[in-house]
């Protein structure tokens, strides 16, 4: 630890009136496995090629909610990291939360970096074997412990289905965090920072075996590396993708009849030059918007996918364009460039809304009661996965 980091940890009782200055020139520096500069808003760790981009969304006298975004030239995505600290004083409360930081996600980054005995992992998608290095940070802990809490097996317990829902990206990362209080208890899993139900119950269930009376929590994180030899890099970034889902909409909204409607994907897939994303964006947009809209359903995280004659089942995870489809078309609604309108309409066509009436022609109600869906997606003989 350096020395600089050692005076401010010294200074109980100073006052910081910038918490967002604090946290760039004094709380986060020294604190990494290689050497950091700060340029701007951000911090940079040239050996490592990563810029971090620190944010505080809340502060208090004896509280603060701080969020990080990482980015580096050699990732496919950027990670997405909130840590909170309560504390005697502000300044305490940001040391708790800037440890939070340092020693899971960045740890583990570190580990990656450092190539520090990583686990291997083989995974296939799209009929293609892909390989992994494994890298896990700290387990790090608040609040209570015992004796089956110190060496948690998160990864032993999850591989198995992590591995079924990673694609062909060239970094994920995997947030795992549990907590109990009392008969309260939480199990989260995030691959690449989306929520997987199922995993987190996995979680939740290691996590019911604690024998602690008082709030105790635990948070890891592991990164999935893929081999040069086996990733393909997908074609377009998230700027692509929300263009091209834009045009996607805009041009749906011009289908008058079913005629047109019916030409819609052949002369969606002309207008991007692309027929794998055109087919992507026909077939999910009106099943995002129908979920969104239908929040009493269940739906599971694999899909299944008719291809010709072939089915094969998929997680959303494994799609390198799902999430990127999901985040352009609500970040579309919530700059007003798609309207209600276009809501309905997706909601109308979408196999969910059929579903839904079919089952109240049928005498249930699925709005009011839920159930569980699996959603089906028929895409062409040429469709290629990525």
């Amino acid at each position: 630890m350096s020395e600089e980091r050692e005076e401010w940890l010294d200074l109980d009782d100073e006052k910081i009136e910038d918490p967002g200055h604090f946290l760039l020139h004094r709380g986060m520096r020294g604190i990494f496995e290689a050497e950091e500069i700060v340029e701007g808003d951000r911090i940079v760790i040239p050996e490592w090629e990563l810029t971090i981009r620190p944010h505080v969304a809340r502060w208090s006298d004896q509280s603060v909610m701080l969020q990080f975004q990482l980015s580096s030239p050699k990732w496919d995505r950027d990670i997405f990291e909130t840590s909170a600290g309560i504390g005697s004083s502000l300044k305490n409360a940001l040391g708790m939360a800037i440890g939070g930081f340092a020693f899971s996600l960045m740890e583990g980054i570190a580990s990656m970096e450092q190539d520090r005995e990583p686990d291997q992992l083989h995974t296939t998608y799209g009929n293609t074997v892909h390989n992994w290095k494994v890298y896990k940070s700290n387990i790090v802990g608040l609040g209570e412990s015992s004796d089956e809490m110190r060496e948690t097996p998160y990864w032993e317990a999850l591989k198995d289905e992590i591995a079924k829902r990673v694609g062909n990206q060239k970094l994920c990362y995997i947030k795992i965090y549990g907590a109990k209080n009392g008969d309260d208890i939480t199990g989260e899993c995030r691959i690449n920072d989306i929520p997987s139900p199922e995993l987190g119950n996995i979680v939740a269930e290691m996590v019911s075996k604690w024998q602690v009376e008082e709030f105790a929590s635990q948070k890891q994180f592991i990164f999935l590396q893929q081999s040069e030899e086996t990733y393909t890099p997908y074609p377009y970034e998230a700027g692509h993708i929300a263009a091209a889902t834009r045009t996607a909409v805009h041009m749906f909204m011009e289908c008058d009849t079913q005629e047109r409607y019916d030409e819609f994907p052949e002369r969606l897939a002309e207008r991007l030059q692309d027929t794998n994303l055109a087919e992507e964006l026909y077939s999910f947009l009106p099943e995002i918007c129908a979920e969104h809209a239908f929040e009493k359903l269940t739906y599971t995280e694999e899909m299944s996918m008719l291809k010709g004659e072939e089915s094969f089942s998929i997680y959303r995870t494994q799609l390198a364009s799902y999430y990127l489809i999901y985040d352009a078309l609500f970040e579309g609604f919530r700059t007003e460039q798609f309207d209600d309108e276009v809501y309905k309409q997706y909601i109308g066509v979408s196999s969910i809304y059929s579903v839904i009436c079919n089952a109240r022609e049928q005498g249930a109600d699925l709005e009011e009661n839920g159930g569980v869906l699996t959603l089906s997606f028929a895409m062409s003989d040429h469709y290629q996965f990525r």
